[in-house]
């Protein structure tokens, strides 16, 4: 088997045992579920680096005029995400989830656009 295969596979493990375990530890403390304001603003907090991390690779496409070795399938899929997470805010009135929504998509499409223009090779007239 490809290393990169053992490397998706230990990953994946990582992650999904690290989650089984920590819900483990906390699933009986109250103070941790009952903490939703504060949970509400990290959530927030996460969505704005997330956000921060699309609009960087749009810019380094921007100033690249390239977009090889750059997909748009994955901020397109998060751009749907997104939109699920908004319309879940607005169904749940939560806040986070809502303004999250927006911040994350506000560098998706920022980044999608950027990959479109680098692949039409489309450049402003400069002033």
């Amino acid at each position: 088997m490809k290393k990169v295969y053992w490397e998706i596979l230990i990953s994946a493990t990582f992650v999904l045992g690290g989650a089984f375990l920590m819900y483990g530890q906390l699933e009986g403390k109250t103070a941790f579920w009952d903490a939703q304001s504060v949970w509400s603003v990290a959530l927030v907090t996460c969505w704005t680096m997330v956000a921060a991390g699309y609009y960087y690779q749009g810019w380094m496409i921007h100033h690249g005029h390239t977009s090889v070795n750059v997909s748009a399938v994955l901020p397109s899929i998060v751009f749907v995400v997104q939109c699920i997470l908004f319309i879940k805010g607005i169904f749940f009135h939560d806040w986070s989830l809502i303004s999250g929504a927006l911040i994350v998509n506000s560098g998706v499409v920022f980044c999608l656009y950027q990959i479109i223009k680098a692949e039409k090779n489309w450049t402003p007239s400069r002033h």
